[in-house]
């Protein structure tokens, strides 16, 4: 979650100060959990900030409060905790709520894929300043244009601002730009056999292909909640069908640092359920996981997916909320 805020950062307007105070609070929730309340002080949370100032951790409570990823609940000495009343069943809950943040999620996992595809454009117009500015200075060592350019490029700037660069330098023809396909013209025997060589490749390919699991596994939604707590407790609404178990992965994907394309080829693989319920699985021991999108890759799509068995791994997670032990699948 964390690393999703801090790729969705540029455009929610967090620096990466506020982004670690949140990871202070969220560290402070307690695992298993009907609420999204943090009870703990001012003085818990600058130890876990390292010891930032009192006053800087209510800067930042107030710049999570402005970008509506808390509210906070104050009691009337200030203090945070939950007062119960056992004869109505009801309870006061007084501290920082971060059930926004959650609610928020599929929004700002889209903001972060926003602002990422944002960097890339920015990285490429920059390069193209670049080689513009570098070629006025090879026709003209003192060109005023190309060195202002060079200079700015030392600056952190905006994608609107290298837009602009790349205009002003537009005098001089850019490089010319290339696609990944391959554009060379081949003759007519050339082009049959390449395209003989090309069907051959396919055919071998889909044979070794292994054939996708099916869509309806031998698992019930019950199952999968009971298995996996860790994946429901993130859930914004019932998960009551297949379908919802399937829109939860989806959502959940992004928190865990697996990209579109890289769940899409899953899901090509081994169908839309079993690439879901894997997520679902791998939220259950995520803290164990180094790098969780290499993981999701290597146990869906990888070397090691041979005989992956999706609905199994939650059974195995089952038995152990037994034994309260469980060794995650390794993939080397």
């Amino acid at each position: 979650m964390i690393d999703l805020l801090r790729r969705a950062a540029p455009l929610i307007g967090l620096t990466p100060p506020v982004i670690a105070t949140l990871d202070a609070m969220i560290s402070c929730l307690p695992p298993k959990r009907s609420h999204h309340t943090v009870f703990a002080s001012n003085a818990t949370l600058t130890f876990r900030r390292n010891g930032i100032s009192d006053r800087t951790i209510r800067r930042h409570v107030l710049v999570l409060q402005e970008a509506g990823l808390l509210v906070r609940h104050d009691s009337p000495n200030r203090k945070r905790f939950t007062k119960t009343n056992s004869q109505a069943g009801t309870m006061l809950r007084f501290g920082f709520d971060l059930a926004p943040l959650y609610k928020q999620l599929p929004q700002i996992a889209a903001l972060a894929t926003d602002a990422t595809a944002q960097q890339e454009r920015i990285a490429y117009i920059r390069t193209k300043i670049r080689s513009v500015a570098n070629e006025l200075l090879g026709q003209d060592p003192g060109h005023s244009n190309g060195t202002q350019a060079l200079r700015l490029l030392r600056r952190k700037l905006t994608l609107e601002a290298c837009e602009n660069l790349l205009a002003e330098l537009k005098t001089t023809p850019l490089p010319a730009e290339h696609t990944d396909a391959q554009t060379t013209k081949l003759s007519a025997a050339d082009s049959q056999n390449v395209r003989h060589h090309h069907n051959s490749n396919k055919e071998h390919i889909e044979k070794e292909r292994p054939a996708a699991l099916p869509d309806q596994l031998p698992l019930t939604v019950a199952e999968l909640l009971a298995s996996c707590p860790e994946a429901a407790q993130y859930a914004l609404r019932k998960i009551e069908s297949l379908a919802d178990v399937i829109a939860h992965a989806r959502s959940l994907a992004p928190m865990i640092g697996i990209d579109d394309k890289t769940y899409q080829t899953a899901q090509d693989r081994i169908g839309p359920l079993a690439t879901a319920t894997t997520i679902w699985a791998m939220m259950q021991f995520y803290n164990r996981i180094k790098k969780a999108g290499a993981y999701f890759r290597a146990l869906t799509v990888g070397s090691k997916s041979e005989g992956f068995d999706p609905v199994q791994l939650v059974r195995q997670l089952a038995k152990s909320h037994h034994t309260n032990t469980y060794n995650c699948p390794r993939t080397t």
